[in-house]
């Protein structure tokens, strides 16, 4: 079953997002290619040279996406929080955190309205 959005280890759902920008580059390449093989405007249009390397730029493209897709890991929730005086980087020393996770606490940030 699928993590719902929210959860811990939940993914971003992509949809058909790779395949469609993976169809836009093969269309780019196959236009490109099938026209800069032809060499003029003498010669017959090579559109079998366009065909193959938009399916060979359609099976990359799509392949380096979803490896992408499958490597990436999410950040944890505590990632930039740290645990010591300064609880971000650039943050001024005795000064109240702006930024908290409960920001109702009183006296932890912005006070409670």
């Amino acid at each position: 079953m699928a993590a719902t959005p929210g959860t811990p280890g939940a993914r971003p759902n992509y949809g058909n997002v790779p395949v469609i920008a993976s169809g836009v580059i093969a269309g780019f390449v196959a236009i490109t290619t099938a026209v800069v093989s032809t060499g003029g405007a003498t010669n017959t249009f090579r559109w079998e040279l366009g065909l193959a390397a938009g399916c060979i730029a359609f099976i990359v493209c799509l392949l380096t996406f979803l490896l992408m897709i499958l490597a990436a890991k999410p950040n944890p929730d505590s990632m930039g929080r740290g645990s010591g005086v300064n609880r971000r980087f650039g943050a001024v020393p005795g000064a109240q955190d702006k930024d908290t996770e409960d920001p109702e606490t009183p006296g932890k940030g912005r006070p409670p309205r």
